[in-house]
């Protein structure tokens, strides 16, 4: 694995992409420029080297004077700026520019000659021997009819093609310099502006990490790196709020466990201390341990219902499940207890079969848990109305008492864990404050949705709503 920063490998990376690409361009114009001027000086010979050979025909067709085609050469060779020589048919030296005697012509090999003879154009870059550089040769052969009589060699070194390439090579050299150092700085402060916000995105995740929940990362950029800006802003905040529910809840759970802790404590204290002298004392306490042991077991299996939901370790087979039976049998159950403080329940159901996909046992658990919150706040005598209604593809339940009601600001926290909206008078109306939040849990396990409706001493109406199910 490659250590270092974010920062040092893209900035390392980006200077050599810029360095390779430069040097490969550099390269690749090079040869395309040296094999363009190259190509070009060959054609330019060709031309001129044609021109002279109809010049020299008639010295070798005549056999004239070798000193009137030397002047003739020089003249060429002045103008042209190249070395020339004319030779006969075998390859012999008849005459050379500027009167030299060693020539290129002297170095063609046999295989250049038969060319020539054949009558074919020779075109040759190589090493002079004579003057130790690079040079460019042509042989034009000079013909008489159809019959080669000699040929025109004419010669040039490339010291002017090498300079130039030269010359464009360290101009090039020179604009990649500057190229480079102007990347450089471009992509350092490219990677800067890249680089700084994951840097303070780490150094917010630490103190994440360490405990530090209000720590938040500024957000400037509106692209992929500001929108993980904020994806870590939202995800430091549910953090932050969870732990804030995290606290709360250990509060809450040890406030619900310490008042019936306490009253089983101080009840079993009196009676080793022996206060209860009566039988009614006894039994007085006896009933009231019992109804603390029993809120005690109630609260921690609403703990382990809600406990398994929110985790999904709670495996619920769904089935067809006709709503209008399970609301029948919630009611049927919690009867007894309704009966005892006199409150009677109305219902509103259609006539037809209502069918959801879902569970019977835990959708009965949802319709006591509303009956059960309806009867804890309803007065005595009181009716709570059940309905039922279908529409849009939805079934919707709801169950309204004939309570206080609840103020507009805590409607929306009614289904949050152990939320009560009177604690004092919710604790003495037996509710542990999850029987909503585990509604919430189950409605949502089968696709719906909860709903509450609440105002202050008209009553509150809660329900759900399940997509009606057709086979």
């Amino acid at each position: 694995m490659i250590k270092g920063t974010i920062f040092t490998k893209m900035v390392a990376t980006y200077f050599f992409i810029i360095v390779s690409t430069l040097t490969m361009l550099g390269i690749l114009l090079s040869f395309l420029l040296s094999n363009y001027f190259i190509y070009n000086k060959q054609m330019e010979m060709l031309v001129k080297a044609t021109d002279i050979s109809d010049l020299v025909k008639p010295f070798l067709v005549e056999k004239r004077d070798p000193g009137e085609l030397i002047r003739l050469l020089n003249r060429a060779d002045k103008n042209l700026g190249t070395e020339i020589w004319v030779i006969d048919r075998n390859g012999l030296a008849l005459a050379a520019s500027a009167g030299q005697k060693n020539h290129e012509g002297d170095l063609i090999t046999p295989s250049d000659i038969i060319e020539m003879q054949q009558g074919k154009i020779v075109v040759r870059q190589g090493k002079s021997q004579i003057y130790r550089e690079t040079v460019l040769w042509v042989i034009i052969p000079v013909k008489e009819g159809n019959r080669v009589i000699g040929g025109v060699i004419m010669y040039s070194p490339i010291l002017g093609v090498t300079q130039t390439l030269l010359k464009v090579r360290n101009l090039f050299i020179y604009s990649a310099a500057v190229s480079i150092l102007f990347s450089t700085v471009i992509v350092y402060v490219l990677s800067k502006y890249l680089t700084e916000p994951l840097q303070e995105m780490s150094q917010a995740a630490k103190r994440l990490a360490s405990g530090d929940l209000t720590r938040r990362v500024l957000v400037k950029q509106g692209d992929e790196i500001g929108d993980l800006g904020e994806a870590f802003n939202d995800m430091a905040d549910k953090i932050e709020k969870q732990e804030k529910m995290r606290r709360d809840f250990v509060a809450d759970v040890s406030h619900e466990l310490k008042t019936p802790l306490t009253n089983i404590q101080g009840f079993i204290e009196a009676m080793i201390d022996k206060k209860d002298k009566t039988p009614q004392d006894r039994e007085r306490y006896l009933n009231i341990l019992h109804l603390e042991t029993m809120r005690l077991t109630r609260l921690v299996n609403e703990l382990l219902d809600l406990s398994r939901l929110e985790s999904g370790s709670l495996a619920v087979d769904k089935q067809v499940v006709e709503i209008r039976e399970v609301i029948k049998n919630s009611i049927a159950k919690i009867k007894p207890t309704l009966e005892e403080r006199g409150i009677k329940v109305t219902t509103e159901f259609p006539e037809h079969t209502i069918n959801v996909l879902g569970n019977s046992d835990r959708l009965e658990q949802v319709i006591t848990n509303l009956l059960d919150n309806a009867n804890r706040f309803s007065p005595p005598e009181g009716k709570i109305r059940v309905r039922v209604v279908e529409h849009d593809q939805k079934v919707e339940v709801t169950v309204k008492d004939e309570g206080e009601g609840i103020p507009a600001d805590d409607l929306p926290l009614i289904w949050e864990r152990f939320y009560k909206v009177d604690k004092a008078r919710s604790r003495d109306k037996g509710g542990t404050g999850l029987g909503l939040a585990i509604v919430k849990r189950i409605i949502e396990s089968f696709g719906g949705e909860v709903k509450a409706a609440s105002e202050f001493g008209q009553g509150t109406e809660i329900g759900f709503s399940l997509p009606v199910y057709r086979s």
